[in-house]
This record gives C-alpha cells, structure tokens and sequence, in this order.
C-alpha cells in the first residue's frame, strides 16, 4: 500500500526467508484513494476473497480493454476454453500488455469457477 500510496504509512513487517510469505503488520481496515483513481482497502486478517456472486460479464467489463472483443465471443463463452477467440485477438494485436490482461482475466474467471488460477486449464491459455 506505501508504494501505491506514497502518504499512507502503513506498518511494514518482514518476509520469511523460509516460506516467503508476510504476516499482517497492520490492525485496522482502512481504504485509501489510489492516485490515478479507484481505491485499496487494507483488510488484516482477511486473506482471500470469493467472487461467486459477480457474474463472468461484469468481471469482463472490468477489462475495458477486452471488453469490446470479448463481445465478439460465441454466446455463453465462458472465456476460458478453446471456443473463446480472445486468444486469437490479442495475438493480432501484438500480444504484450494485452496477453498479460487476458492471462489476468482467466485468473479471475478461474477463480470464480472454484478452478486453480494459476491452472490454464489445458485451454491453451
């Protein structure tokens, strides 16, 4: 949160060497204005968060980027699987930024899924 937000001193703790996580260093909840816009919350204890409850579209819309040729998709696509043609559109055009905004989109939608998000699915994404 310091490095998004240059005046939020927030508690900074250590990483273990061993298992290369951090413990909660901070004890309250706390929301913060990001300076390009949107917001961070600080939630101790809180360690994940589901999004069962957001439908694929709307995490899709999170993805201005994407969106737009994500409506060329067949109806139902799930993003995921090999009938989805995001793969093919970024692929056209140039890969890049935009291969790590559709990986991090899969992520989610995977997540949502109750799927491994690090798990491509055998997808071939």
């Amino acid at each position: 949160m310091n490095a998004l937000v240059l005046d939020a001193d927030r508690a900074v703790g250590t990483v273990s060497p061993v298992t290369g996580r951090g413990r909660h260093t901070s004890s309250s909840v706390i929301a913060l204005r990001l300076p390009g816009g949107g917001w961070i919350i600080d939630t101790p204890g809180l360690r994940s968060f589901g999004l069962a409850h957001i439908a694929p579209d709307r995490v899709v819309s999170a993805f201005p980027d994407l969106a737009e040729a994500a409506a060329q998709c067949p109806p139902g696509c799930s993003h995921l699987g090999s009938e989805c043609h995001l793969g093919e559109w970024v692929a056209e055009h140039g890969g890049g930024p935009l291969a790590a905004r559709l990986d991090s989109l899969r992520r989610l939608l995977r997540s949502r899924e109750g799927l491994d998000p690090a798990d491509g699915g055998g997808d071939g994404s």
